[in-house]
């Protein structure tokens, strides 16, 4: 899965919960990478924060802050295919030695 796992409607907690959960039962084969949807500002911006904070607590929403920051922003598969959301970088061109500074 590529990014933007939440802000997409009022059950973004739940969907969430449940990408963890095949990531926990699929530790080899399930892939996740971060997204810009996977940021405090965006967060805030687009709702989920307050969809935490109305289903559970702020320290459950900092929490998956913490998990959010931990994401990878990019795979490779086979040693062949680069895999990253488009929404990462405010500019264009970047390259895999700006993505080894982050």
């Amino acid at each position: 899965f590529n990014g933007d796992f939440v802000d997409r409607g009022s059950f973004s907690v739940e969907v969430i919960f449940l990408l963890f959960a095949y990531k926990a039962l699929y530790p080899n084969a399930f892939h996740m990478t971060r997204g810009n949807h996977e940021t405090n500002d965006m967060n805030k911006m687009y709702g989920f924060q307050g969809e935490v904070k109305s289903k559970h607590s702020e320290l459950m929403f900092q929490f998956f802050s913490e998990i959010f920051n931990e994401l990878p922003l990019a795979y490779t598969i086979n040693k062949k295919i680069f895999v990253a959301h488009g929404g990462l970088f405010s500019k264009d061109n970047v390259s895999l030695d700006d993505l080894r500074k982050v």
